[in-house]
């Protein structure tokens, strides 16, 4: 699985800095799992679609479905993009493994 793009999200009522980011093939809970090594991993599976939420306190929050090719990003208000960088590299990281 490979990060195809980042595309900036003008519109999230959530956060001022937002980005959804796509992906080669569909998140896999097992793919997500290893987020839990940056930060914390909340996943609803009430919902018909099993939600996800990667809280990486301070920084950012990450939340999307399994079986989706994106997930989106937001950034706390504080930071505007100083994270997004860190952000794929984790992502390339785990990718990788």
């Amino acid at each position: 699985m490979k990060l195809l793009y980042l595309e900036i999200i003008e519109t999230c009522i959530e956060a001022k800095s937002a980005y959804d980011a796509f992906f080669s093939d569909t998140l896999s809970k097992e793919f997500i799992d290893k987020f839990s090594k940056i930060g914390k991993v909340v996943y609803n599976e009430k919902i018909g679609s099993t939600y996800f939420r990667i809280i990486v306190r301070g920084k950012y929050t990450i939340k999307g479905f399994i079986n989706s090719d994106n997930f989106r990003i937001m950034m706390a208000d504080n930071l505007d993009n100083e994270y997004l960088y860190e952000i794929k590299q984790n992502i390339e990281n785990i990718t990788k493994s």
